[in-house]
């Protein structure tokens, strides 16, 4: 008997068609030349939208009113070019275009407010500038929106890769008429704060959710930041102006925090290897004195008067005494190295904390930070230095 196949909601299946869209490359930049039909903007949100169609086809299509300028002498009737990204609107089980620009399929006298904005920027040799990030920040600014989930996620990272490097948050807007302004001024007090690194940017979303990040003051207070910036906005599909005035442009807000700083673990391993290629090149300096010492008492056996023999073998003794003595302080020196760098790395270590009687509380996987974050009856799971236990909440206190 065949197997029964798979069982899903409305909402599922439009969310798995949408998916497919968004992960279908094509979808995300495309041109679309057809006949213009049924324009008209809607009086309560300020969007345009129309059908274009050809000979025997129609798509719905969508110009977002951030991006007003594109709508601007198009009519029912007209032959275009629409440039935009096909997406799947989920409640109504739909696709459509959303618009970025649009062309005569004649003339070609029409281009978009984003357009001729990257057009502007790109004069001015705004995007050009790629300053390299430091190698071991210490303080990492987040402009990003206090409710959602960019700065954990950021964090997340941070504490598995270099737990021992400072995040503040500089909360924004980062959505709606206020979001640019929002976000120029949070560039403003980063400006004033001493990080290292400032990662700005929020989830994906709409065209038109993402529009604050094309703002031209936006995208100039990019520029003008004093430090490197990480651009983390949307996700793998989604470009913003902002995304070519950052230093860099990360995919998505965990793969930003993870450009930001260096894993603990490697650094690790590189100090192993330092240790390893010292002692090797000691081993080689004494090895090369030990060798001149013999080829300089066959030297004296050879020339032989009792006189020159006595002063080279005192030669020989302070030589001998001072490669040792040049040795072992040598040693020493490289020994406090290492372990000056051991004793850094292993104070980092969160295990490290176990042994001393401290634990880590979970719950469902992720560390409890605060009581708030429990609720009375909850099970938590409790990590020890050896061993874990779990536990139910009974009181919260404090």
């Amino acid at each position: 008997m065949p197997a029964e196949p798979m069982l899903v909601t409305v909402s599922q299946l439009n969310r798995k068609i949408g998916n497919m869209f968004s992960a279908e490359k094509t979808f995300a930049d495309i041109r679309i030349k057809g006949e213009i039909y049924d324009f008209r903007e809607n009086a309560r949100s300020g969007h345009f939208y129309f059908t274009l169609k050809d000979e025997s086809a129609s798509i719905s299509a969508v110009i977002y009113k951030f991006n007003a300028d594109a709508a601007e002498g198009l009519e029912d009737g007209m032959e275009v070019i629409a440039r935009g990204t096909v997406s799947v609107y989920q409640p109504y089980g739909i696709y459509q275009l959303k618009v970025f620009s649009v062309t005569d399929a004649k003339a070609g006298t029409m281009s978009s407010a984003f357009d001729r904005l990257k057009e502007k920027l790109a004069a001015e040799h705004i995007f050009d500038r790629k300053r390299p990030l430091p190698e071991r920040p210490e303080r990492i600014c987040v402009i990003t929106s206090e409710t959602g989930a960019v700065l954990q996620d950021i964090r997340n990272v941070l504490s598995r890769r270099s737990p021992q490097v400072k995040v503040t948050q500089i909360p924004a807007v980062v959505q709606g008429e206020k979001a640019a302004a929002s976000i120029v001024s949070a560039f403003g007090i980063a400006s004033e704060l001493d990080c290292d690194v400032i990662i700005f940017g929020r989830g994906g979303g709409s065209s038109e959710d993402l529009s604050a990040f094309n703002d031209e003051a936006v995208v100039r207070a990019v520029y003008n930041s004093k430090v490197p910036t990480i651009s983390a906005v949307g996700h793998e599909t989604d470009f913003t102006l902002s995304d070519f005035a950052a230093d860099m442009r990360a995919p998505t807000p965990s793969a930003a925090a993870e450009l930001a700083v260096p894993d603990n673990r490697v650094l690790v391993s590189r100090l192993e290897e330092l240790r390893s290629g010292i002692a090797r090149a000691l081993y080689r300096v004494l090895d090369a004195r030990m060798t001149a010492v013999k080829f300089s008492e066959t030297e004296i056996r050879l020339k032989s008067p009792a006189a020159r023999i006595e002063s080279k073998e005192r030669d020989l003794d302070l030589l001998s005494d001072r490669i040792a003595k040049r040795v072992h302080t040598l040693t020493e020196s490289k020994e406090r190295d290492y372990i000056s760098s051991a004793s850094v790395i292993e104070a980092l270590n969160p295990l490290a904390v176990l042994l001393r009687g401290y634990s880590i509380t979970y719950k469902e996987d992720k560390a409890v930070r605060s009581q708030d974050e429990v609720g009375i009856g909850d099970t938590v799971k409790i990590k020890l230095s050896e061993g874990s236990i779990s536990a139910a909440v009974t009181a919260k206190e404090g």
